[in-house]
């Protein structure tokens, strides 16, 4: 779908920005601050693709989203303190996250995934890339630290897992890009979290 294509690119975007920020916060030099940017805003399709085996990750055939990333990284590197934390970004991030989740449950759904599958394809793609960053920089992971993200993702993937089959494909896609998108922003805007459990 088109517009689900589009907000893949404002996702690749918004994550290969998240990429660079990290890099350079840890004071990576300039080729670190490229991969960085190319594992976050990849990362996640490439991991669903190989263990799904659907053959060579199709980030790795899309001239598109590789031209993104190095824009997005070039201009974090000149204007960084703008980029993050700043609502337009978190906008970004919560549509890309969005488009991620739903491209990769169309999919699921398209191929008879089970339930299972798919939950773990949509979540993957929507959160590896992230993880695979912070895995890179030695760091816990934010997805598992902080923020309603992962949980966004998968309530939003539930939504299209059940209305898709009855509603359609665009009535369905659409309800699981609102779901995700609010869900994500009243959770980042009022400072919601998941419990951490601490030890006595």
């Amino acid at each position: 779908m088109y517009t689900v294509t589009i907000l893949e690119y404002v996702g690749v975007f918004a994550f290969a920005v998240s990429g660079a920020y990290v890099a350079i916060e840890e004071k990576l030099d300039l080729l670190g601050i490229y991969i960085l940017a190319m594992v976050t805003a990849m990362g996640g399709g490439i991991i669903r693709d190989i263990v799904t085996n659907v053959g060579i990750p199709v980030f790795f055939s899309s001239r598109g989203a590789m031209l993104i990333i190095i824009i997005a990284a070039t201009m974090s590197i000149f204007i960084k303190e703008k980029w993050t934390n700043s609502m337009f970004f978190i906008v970004m991030d919560s549509l890309g996250l969005a488009a991620f989740t739903i491209s990769s449950g169309i999919k699921a759904i398209d191929n008879n995934y089970n339930l299972l599958l798919f939950i773990f394809v949509t979540s993957i793609t929507g959160v590896g890339g992230g993880l695979l960053r912070d895995i890179i920089i030695n760091r816990k992971p934010v997805v598992f630290r902080k923020e309603i993200y992962c949980i966004a993702g998968i309530i939003g993937a539930l939504v299209l897992w059940m209305t898709y089959p009855n509603l359609g494909k665009s009535v369905s896609v659409y309800m699981s890009l609102l779901t995700i998108v609010t869900i994500r922003m009243v959770s980042y805007v009022k400072g919601f979290n998941l419990p951490v459990i601490l030890k006595s």
